[in-house]
């Protein structure tokens, strides 16, 4: 499983295909953040619009990204999280942890 990644500018994009529930997608994931750090890009949007289910895992995964990049002076922002996702973001408080992005 791979998640796919571009860049704009300075920053990288993580397009979630898949959902955030196994030690699989989170590998997926961390792989595909570590291609855009290696990149340099301290700005990064995870596209979450194709995710249904998020579990412990994927949380824990989505703060993993978001302290490294916090500890280089970077952002982890999240694009159109819906349903159940949106949910939990906002039960978590996550929507306030991680920005929005709307681009």
């Amino acid at each position: 499983m791979e998640f796919p990644t571009d860049t704009a500018g300075d920053k990288g994009f993580i397009k979630v295909t898949a959902d955030l529930d196994s030690e699989q997608s989170g590998d997926a994931l961390r792989r595909a953040f570590e291609k855009l750090e290696a990149e340099g890009k301290k700005t990064m949007i995870l596209d979450l619009s194709e995710v249904r289910i998020l579990n412990s895992y994927g949380i824990g995964k989505i703060l993993i990204c978001h302290q490294a990049l916090k500890e280089k002076n970077g952002v982890l922002m999240v694009k159109r999280p819906t349903g159940f996702v949106k949910e939990v973001f906002e039960l978590l408080m996550l929507d306030k942890l991680l920005p929005a992005f709307d681009g």
